[in-house]
């Protein structure tokens, strides 16, 4: 083995094989009935999931929150 070999290999298996994070945008009704926003991000290793940027507000006077939703944030 040259001397530039063991450090190539090593770039090579850190770049090469990591998969991305992925990020999904959540919606939910929360137990005070605000309707709730979070962004998402999923570990690629081992699929923890970390929750950032949450928002939850009151609906409108006479109106109630839809449905529960999970999105893939769009790139």
């Amino acid at each position: 083995m040259t001397a530039l070999a063991g450090p190539l290999i090593a770039v090579v298996l850190l770049t090469g094989c990591a998969e991305s994070d992925k990020s999904e945008l959540v919606t939910w009704t929360d137990e005070h009935g605000r309707a709730c926003t979070g962004s998402v991000v999923i570990d690629a290793d081992d699929g923890d999931r970390e929750m950032s940027s949450l928002d939850c507000d009151y609906p409108p006077a006479g109106t109630r929150p839809g449905r529960s939703t999970t999105t893939p944030v769009p790139r």
